[in-house]
Formats: structure tokens, sequence, C-alpha cells
């Protein structure tokens, strides 16, 4: 029977995207390729297969980057290359390394896109919860320099002994995880927390000058590797100090196992759980705090929760969501892909590259 369930889930999954690549004409997606990180080799040699098929792609996508950060950081970012074991924590440092070394790309160049994209995220996140008490996870992931993107979103599954131990949505070159699935376990999605401009550029030199802060999507990969369930992880994400303020969703797979954790840099300001008792049945997040009104000229959150409940907690499916995270301006020109999950559910984790026709 279990098998014949997640034969159904497959097989619902394909039909569906078949149906969102015919039906949405203006806006028509595409599944991510997906690639397997085998984490029982040595750390360089995990992510090669992934790099020399994007090699091109990726060398593009870099070059925009630097044009991204004011130049005084170039010379910072080459000392972090220069001393990597000492700026970035293990596995992290040799995957980038391995990574550079074999497609001979500039290690600076990926350093920077490994800061770069933790910390300028504008995202939409939403966790709920059904009427049948099973918890749902959709994300949207929005850059400013989209387009290169697109072509190198992929989805990895991290194996160990065969078996996929946790899974994400990423770009080539980039070893963090922004949005994850530990199979039966939870998920989790980053979202930007924004604080202006000149955060970037603290966020730079306080991840240069204090090796008690970190990356987030270290931290986040991390806590995919160490923790068991839902409230080990949202322990483990609201403690530890990092280099940018930032939001965690993450849901988990018992009803009730939902939270949006607002972070300072040095850890926890605000968890907001759902509590479908008194009708949170969902929680959503962009990138402003959710106690404060967002500004109108970035109101996503407002038409988020309009379309959340105009779906209801009785109609969640995979269609459903995706609709949901294609509202305007939830879907935007910014936005990179689409990922729906359920950790109780595994086979249902899905990316769609978005391509905005508008």
């Amino acid at each position: 029977m279990e098998n014949c369930g997640k034969k159904q889930q497959i097989k619902f999954v394909f039909f569906f995207l078949c149906f969102v690549a015919i039906s949405e004409c203006q806006n028509v997606p595409k599944t991510s390729q997906r690639y397997t990180v085998n984490l029982d080799l040595p750390a360089g040699q995990r992510w090669g297969h992934v790099l020399k098929e994007h090699k091109g792609s990726v060398i593009v996508m870099h070059n925009m980057l630097k044009h991204y950060l004011p130049e005084w950081t170039a010379e910072l970012v080459e000392k972090v290359a220069a001393g990597l074991d000492s700026f970035l924590p293990e596995p992290y440092a040799s995957e980038i390394r391995g990574m550079a070394e074999a497609v001979d790309i500039n290690l600076g160049d990926l350093v920077i896109a490994n800061i770069v994209y933790d910390i300028t995220a504008f995202c939409t996140s939403t966790v709920a919860q059904d009427s049948s008490g099973h918890i749902w996870h959709a994300r949207n992931l929005d850059y400013g320099f989209a387009e290169s993107l697109k072509n190198i979103t992929i989805m990895v599954d991290f194996t160990r002994g065969g078996k996929v131990v946790y899974s994400s949505t990423t770009y080539a070159g980039y070893v963090g995880i922004l949005t994850g699935q530990k199979p039966h376990a939870f998920t989790v999605s980053l979202d930007e927390r924004r604080q202006g401009n000149i955060y970037v550029i603290e966020n730079i030199l306080m991840l240069l000058l204090d090796y008690k802060h970190g990356l987030m999507s270290f931290y986040i990969r991390d806590v995919f590797e160490t923790t068991a369930n839902f409230t080990e992880a949202v322990k483990a994400l609201a403690t530890r100090p990092s280099v940018a303020p930032s939001y965690v969703i993450i849901g988990g797979v018992l009803p009730g196992e939902g939270a949006v954790i607002t972070r300072g840099r040095l850890g926890a300001e605000d968890v907001w759980f759902l509590d479908p008792k008194v009708g949170r049945w969902f929680v959503l997040e962009t990138n402003y705090d959710h106690w404060k009104v967002p500004p109108k000229d970035d109101d996503r959150r407002d038409p988020g929760n309009k379309a959340m409940q105009q779906m209801g907690r009785t109609n969640i499916t995979v269609q459903a969501l995706f609709k949901v995270m294609s509202t305007k301006p939830v879907l935007n020109k910014g936005t990179t892909f689409t990922t729906i999950m359920s950790a109780d559910r595994p086979d249902i984790y899905t990316t769609l590259v978005r391509w905005d026709m508008h």
C-alpha cells in the first residue's frame, strides 16, 4: 500500500508538471535539473560533475556578481579565497575549492557567489497545515539578476550510503542551502530580512572579521546533517549567530509544526508558530517583519495571504500551492523558481524554474 501511494504521488506530480507546462501560457515553467551529491566522497570531489555541465552559465553569473558588489570589496573577497579554511568551515571550504579546481573557475568568484546568494534573496515562503493535519511548504526565490540564475537552478539530492539524507534547490556553484527538505523530518527556506544595501557591506566585513558569525545557508545545511526533527531544527536555527539578519521558515511533519523565525545576527528575535486553533493555519513571510506593515512598493504579503485564504485549508495540493505562488506580485520578474515540498511526503518535492513573460 505504501509503494502504491508513492507511485500515485509521483504520477500526480508528473501530470501536474505537464499541466502547468501547457496551461501557464504567460509563465511557462520547467522542471529544474536534478543531481546527486554523494556525501561519502571526499568534499573536494562532490560537485565536479555538476559544475562541468553548467560552467559557461556559472561564469556568466559570476561576472555579473562582481559588478553587483562595490569595487573595494574585491580585495576582501580575494583575502577570503586565499585563506578559505580560516574563514569558511568544513566541508564547505573544501567543496568550494574542489568545484573551482574541477572546472578551472576562479576561486574568488565562487566565494562571491556563496556569500551574495546568502544575503540578497527576495522571497516569499509559506508553511500551511491542511484540514487533515498535513504540513505543506511553498516558496518563491527572487533575485535582481534572476535571468542568469534561472539557467543554473538545480535540485540536489544529498546521499549517504546510497540513501537520500536531504534535498535542496540551489544554484550550480552554491554549497549552502536556501531551500531544502529532510525526508520525514522538516523543510526549510531562508528569506532575506531586508535591512538596506549598507548591510551587504557590513555582512561581508563581519564574515571576514568575526569567526563566530557564519553564513546562514551553511548553518541550515548543518542542521539537516545534525538534527532529527522539527523541534530540534527550530532550536538550532534560532540560536546560532550569523552574518546577516534573516527569516527562517520551517515546516515539520506533525500538526502545528510550522514557524517563521525572525532572526537578528545573534539569534531569534521572534518565533511565529502555526496555531490552527486560533485560525492561523498558515504563516507567510516575505522580507519584512510580520508584525509590521509591508512597504507599498513591495507588498507581496497581502496578495499572498489573500491567495492562501482563497485556496483554503481543505484544498491544499501541489497544484493549488503553485497557483498561490503564481499570484502577482508574489510571482514577479525576479522570481527564479518555485518549490513545493512536504517533509512527510518527500516524493512531492518539486521545483519549477519560472519564466515570467510579462
